[in-house]
């Protein structure tokens, strides 16, 4: 029946604060019934029993000092009765110095001003110069009526030292500044004008209620995973660019036309004028000057083709050249030790076979001199015409011949570029399977947490996650409506005309046949290249499949939560906000400051008063947490260690602060914040305090 026990013997500790161990497993449940079911407070004596013994500490009471965590007072003193595990530790050091985490530790406003920009129509509230709010590194709550300035002092405090892509709606101040501690020791001092960007979580009012309204929850809790990096990976897409330039280069080439305008690169063209060409050179061959006009027209065509050969030959040499001239520098620029570009033998072999080309030239035009000479003396008729036209005619038939051949090499060249651009669909099924496999990843590791987290974070983590039946996975989304929608914008639908039977989507659906992730990926990979020319498609289909910013549209990742089995889309606000805030909670747990302005608008209150509470009562140990609040549940119940009490006062915002237990911060609780003496009796009845 006693409200204290005095003890240092940690088995009883554990077993007063009815807390479950290996050794008091068959005790715990007879001893939580026999005192009522709430833990006691317990406190080690110094077994001073005169003034002198009491200035020395005996060594095993040495190691275990009694700490408390109130303000000096016999009020501060009482509130172990109402806080028996979380206010008084037996230990040898200081619990403040147990976890090292950073937290904003000083606000200070050197000389009064507004931090909302000049308004002709009425004048501003200004923030009242204050020497030093210094803020516990545990729970802060921040109270005050309306338009007293409480949300405007952590807004400020959010917004201007919070991420740079945030606007602000206030004007930034030298005069506005706080200290940031790092630990309990190292310290850094800012003001809101230098542009400071620290590392703390900021949620500002109705934020959460924004997002889950406006649908950008899902990145936010990317953002939240870490994983907010998943936009499609740039070397992947440039791989696939790369593919895709060079499909388009080779078409483009077949697609060049001459100055009357007719393509140059056509087969069947071609074939037409080497059949004209032969038939004209037939046309002046006969018998008696057959030979002398094959032998002559073969040297043509070896004269023609040495000087092809050549003209070749100058442009690689100067590919090659202008290569080096560029890796060179890049590798050094890299590390000077990369050796340079060597192509001596390269350019070596290259003025080898140009000096080649050149002496068959040279060989084939003198033995053309001797035909034309020998022409003479047996041809009566116009002998200069006649060559003249055999050389025309042969010219332009290994001229044509050689576009043939490089048709040939072209249309190979384009067969490979389309059956490689086949494979991007392996490429993008491997990246969207990364993306989902670096969420489900990353939300283990959460739920895991580190290896050096103690059994009580791994238990509040539990608490968060778990026992809120929050579960998360990658998963590969494909929107078929909103495909089939765009799929129709690249489609003469006049081809797609709707029957008795079925309407136009049902045509294009049945011609199409993709209504998943992977038929989208096999339509890719078997039947786009085909499909590309048929004269139903009137659009840029291609792009439609392969331009990752058409693509995300419709075929994306995302992180799909359910909360107690039910997806986030079915949902009530409040239970989206729940979950939202909890996702906030795990992902910086045990890190960075957490500063939440009015949590109650945006969450089910019986999640505030049945769980949020508990857990910002053991989340605060880990991490600072300042809350903007009009729910007493959430300073009284969770047990705050500090109150700061917003005032307006002619305009002036002035901001006291105090603990909970304190008669005045005591009565502000009650007279500002909603359910305030309720709250109060909650918590005395909770521990059968008369």
């Amino acid at each position: 029946m006693v409200d204290v026990v005095e003890t240092r013997n940690q088995k009883s500790i554990d077993l007063f604060n009815l807390k479950k161990t290996s050794t008091n497993t068959l005790l715990i449940e007879n001893v939580a019934k026999a005192i009522g079911g709430h833990p006691k407070p317990c406190v080690s004596g110094s077994d001073g029993h005169s003034i002198d013994s009491f200035k020395t500490w005996r060594a095993d009471t040495a190691m275990r000092k009694t700490w408390i965590k109130a303000d000096p007072t016999f009020e501060g003193l009482r509130q172990i009765l109402f806080e028996p595990i979380a206010r008084v530790r037996v230990q040898e050091t200081s619990p403040a110095a147990g976890y090292t985490k950073p937290f904003v530790s000083t606000v200070s406003v050197v000389r009064e001003f507004s931090p909302f920009p000049p308004n002709p129509q009425y004048e501003n509230p200004r923030f009242g110069q204050e020497v030093g709010i210094n803020l516990n590194s545990d729970l802060v709550c921040v109270i005050g009526g309306r338009g007293t300035g409480k949300s405007c002092f952590v807004d400020y405090l959010g917004k201007s030292f919070g991420p740079a892509s945030k606007a602000s709606p206030y004007v930034p101040s030298e005069h506005f500044r706080f200290v940031f501690n790092k630990d309990l020791e190292s310290t850094t001092t800012h003001h809101a004008k230098e542009g400071a960007e620290l590392p703390f979580v900021y949620i500002s009012q109705n934020e959460v209620k924004t997002k889950i309204t406006t649908g950008t929850v899902g990145e936010e809790i990317k953002q939240m995973l870490g994983v907010q990096g998943l936009s499609f990976d740039r070397d992947v897409d440039t791989k696939i660019r790369n593919v895709l330039s060079e499909v388009e280069k080779i078409k483009t080439w077949f697609m060049q036309t001459d100055e009357k305008g007719e393509t140059i690169y056509d087969r069947e063209r071609i074939d037409v004028q080497i059949a004209r060409n032969q038939s004209l050179l037939d046309s002046i061959t006969t018998e008696q000057n057959k030979e002398k006009l094959e032998r002559f027209t073969a040297n043509v065509s070896k004269i023609t083709g040495a000087k092809d050969k050549t003209r070749r030959l100058s442009a690689l040499n100067e590919e090659l050249e202008s290569f080096k001239a560029g890796f060179d520098p890049q590798a050094t620029a890299v590390d000077p030790s990369i050796p340079v570009l060597d192509i001596t033998a390269q350019l070596e072999a290259i003025s080898l076979l140009t000096k080649q080309a050149g002496a068959e030239i040279v060989a084939c035009e003198a033995d053309n001199t001797k035909i034309r000479d020998g022409f003479a003396l047996v041809y009566t008729g116009d002998l200069s015409g006649l060559l003249q036209n055999a050389e025309s005619y042969r010219s332009m038939i290994e001229k044509l011949k050689a576009n043939l051949l490089i048709i040939k090499e072209k249309r190979k060249e384009l067969d490979e570029a389309v059956a490689k651009r086949a494979t991007i669909s392996k490429l993008i099924e491997a990246e969207i399977t990364r993306q989902k496999d670096a969420i489900d990843f990353r939300w283990k590791a959460i739920q895991q947490g580190q290896p050096d987290w103690t059994q009580e974070q791994k238990d509040l983590m539990k608490r968060i996650l778990a026992d809120r039946q929050i579960t998360l996975e990658g998963r590969i989304i494909f929107d078929e409506l909103v495909f089939l929608t765009r799929l129709k914008n690249v489609l003469n639908l006049r081809s797609f005309r709707a029957t008795a039977e079925l309407t136009i989507d049902d045509r294009v659906r049945e011609e199409f046949k993709i209504t998943d992730p992977a038929s989208f990926l096999n339509f890719m990979q078997d039947r786009l290249d085909q499909i590309e020319s048929e004269a139903f498609v009137s659009g840029d289909i291609v792009s439609l499949f392969y331009d990752v910013a058409q693509r995300s549209a419709f075929l994306r990742v995302e992180p799909v939560i359910k909360y107690g089995g039910r997806p986030l889309d079915r949902l009530s606000v409040g239970q989206k906000g729940t979950v939202y805030l909890c996702l906030k909670l795990a992902t910086q747990a045990f890190t960075q400051p957490l500063i939440f302005d009015q949590p109650e608008d945006d969450l089910d209150n019986e999640f505030i008063i049945d769980e949020l509470v508990e857990i910002f009562r053991s989340i605060k140990k880990f991490r600072q947490v300042i809350l903007v609040t009009h729910n007493a549940n959430l300073v009284v119940n969770a047990d705050a260690e500090q109150v700061v009490v917003a005032e307006n006062t002619n305009g002036v915002l002035k901001y006291t602060s105090g603990s909970l237990e304190a008669e005045v911060t005591n009565k502000a609780v009650r007279r500002i914040l909603e359910g305030g003496d309720e709250a109060f009796l909650k918590r005395e009845l909770r521990y059968n305090l008369k």
